[in-house]
């Protein structure tokens, strides 16, 4: 019994540190594909600091966005209607499962309660 324990033990273990390195690895790749260190694993002193590094390269920008650019943007956005097709189709399929398996389970409940009693 000792032995299965350990070996559980051993193998959630390794599992667990498994996670642990796929996690930074995961951060650590996103720090690079984005150029962004908001997705880097810090501590929350050094986040802020390194945030306010971005916002002066943010600033240093030759065309700076005014709120004029933000507010026809929006503006254009609120008038495009989208339509996703696969959106839809996901929806209506979603509806159509649970109706089915909302009365699979009633139907069945009911016949396992007449069979009961």
């Amino acid at each position: 019994m000792s032995k299965f324990l350990l070996k559980c033990f051993f193998t959630t273990t390794i599992l667990f540190l498994g996670v642990l390195i796929g996690i930074q690895v995961a951060s650590n790749s996103m720090v690079k594909m984005t150029g962004d260190s908001q997705f880097a694993l810090t501590k929350p002193v050094e986040k802020i600091e390194v945030q306010s590094v971005h916002t002066e390269t943010v600033t240093s920008n030759p065309r700076e966005l005014t709120s004029h650019d933000l507010k026809g943007k929006q503006a254009k956005l609120e008038q495009i209607e989208t339509f996703n097709l696969f959106s839809q189709m996901g929806a209506k399929l979603s509806d159509g499962l649970n109706v089915v398996f909302s009365n699979l389970l009633s139907k069945l409940t009911s016949t396992i309660g007449n069979i009961l009693t």
